[in-house]
């Protein structure tokens, strides 16, 4: 039979095992769907936002497979398919304004998505591939 001392001991040991198991587990990624996903690197170079100018984002819709955002001087929208030979974006279409500082990155960042053949989410970056290569990290935001 236990001792009052043991039991106790034991009735506190249970739940401060519980409550730092939380603390040491894996990291649980942000999802894809209904995250914003902001632009941090770009061709392995980093991202750079236009102060007037709305960053570079992504947000994919949780109801469909389709998304909307901005390359950082004009609004996006696209479909994207995703199944067992990979992850393309298809029907990109973007209004069409001229913003000089930020024209040449909006123009890359639309040009990858249209390359992207497999994403990956790894410590909430999510990461854009063509050919295994890395050509775009986004990273989740907390709000948008």
């Amino acid at each position: 039979m236990l001792h009052l001392k043991q039991y106790l001991s034991i009735c506190m040991l249970i739940p401060a095992i519980f409550l730092f198991s939380g603390c040491f587990g894996p990291n649980v990624n942000k999802p894809l769907k209904s995250t914003y996903w902001s632009l941090i690197e770009l061709n392995n170079e980093d991202s750079t936002n236009v102060s007037h100018q709305p960053d570079v984002h992504l947000v994919f819709h949780i109801n469909n497979n389709t998304l909307h955002g901005s390359d950082g001087c004009n609004r996006i929208q696209s479909s994207y398919i995703q199944d067992e030979k990979g992850f393309h974006f298809t029907h990109t279409i973007a209004t069409r304004m001229y913003c000089e500082e930020a024209m040449a990155q909006a123009d890359a960042f639309v040009e990858a998505l249209g390359k992207t053949d497999r994403i990956s989410i790894e410590e909430n970056i999510l990461i854009l591939y063509s050919a295994d290569t890395i050509i775009a990290k986004l990273q989740a935001k907390d709000e948008y």
